[in-house]
């Protein structure tokens, strides 16, 4: 019986620990498009969102990958993180609540990614936020 008593403890907090998110960034590739120059060339944009757990509150950035043809015309665009805003956010089980971010609905743990449902005209998409590490900003 002891032995089963640790063996169900040492599952549990495996299993616990992999659902650990506080401290880890996030992020999911959530659209693309292109842009055509009248003259030649364009620019794909893919757009990014980061998930920044902090203990008490998630950081959302939002970013916009400019790559160009010709390479020059990158340089007129500004690929930096812009902050969008900071809110509290809380674990329920596998569901991850965050106040004021309901760009995703909620956010479901599945396999060490998070997956959320963005609605989009009159489909649903699932967005998967894969772990990360969080960049300069």
């Amino acid at each position: 019986m002891k032995k089963l008593f640790i063996a169900l403890l040492l599952f549990f907090s495996f299993i616990t620990q992999g659902q650990k998110i506080s401290g880890k960034t996030y992020i999911a590739q959530t659209g693309s498009s292109c842009k055509e120059f009248f003259n030649g060339g364009g620019c794909e944009m893919k757009y990014y969102c980061y998930l920044e757990f902090k203990r008490n509150f998630v950081n959302v950035y939002y970013s916009t990958i400019f790559t160009c043809s010709p390479k020059e015309k990158e340089s007129t665009y500004d690929n930096s993180l812009s902050e969008k805003k900071k809110c509290k956010w809380i674990k329920q089980g596998k569901t991850i609540l965050i106040d004021g971010f309901d760009d995703y609905d909620m956010l479901k743990i599945v396999d060490g990614t998070l997956l959320g449902i963005k609605k989009n005209y009159k489909e649903e998409v699932t967005v998967e936020f894969k772990e990360t590490i969080c960049p300069k900003k």
